[in-house]
């Protein structure tokens, strides 16, 4: 059986903090590494705490994208001006924010 090599970068406080769980444990991280590639090999799955973390982190994310489009929902917008078409409203909203004269007025 041909072996490989699997490197990966994390924090090494938090690696050390990992590594006594595993020594009591009487595992290494070679262990724990070869049992996950073993699990996802077998089974074309990943764990079921890695599935929750996704979940999780997907949920952050649909929170985040919800706040920001509520954002923009509850965003007060000037009214409609009459007959002025939108390029119209937007020069006007520059020349009230910004002022002189605006060389993209219709």
């Amino acid at each position: 059986m041909t072996m490989a090599m699997v490197t990966a970068r994390v924090n090494a406080e938090r690696k050390r903090d990992a590594e006594k769980v595993l020594k009591r444990n009487g595992r290494t991280y070679s262990d724990l590494i070869r049992d996950l590639t073993d699990y996802l090999a077998d089974t074309g799955e990943l764990p079921e705490f890695e599935r929750l973390t996704l979940s999780l982190i997907q949920e952050r994310e649909r929170r985040k994208k919800q706040e920001l489009i509520q954002r923009f929902v509850d965003r007060n917008l000037p009214e409609a001006e009459g007959d002025l078409s939108d390029e119209e409203i937007l020069a006007q909203a520059r020349m009230e924010r910004f002022g002189g004269r605006d060389e993209t007025a219709v």
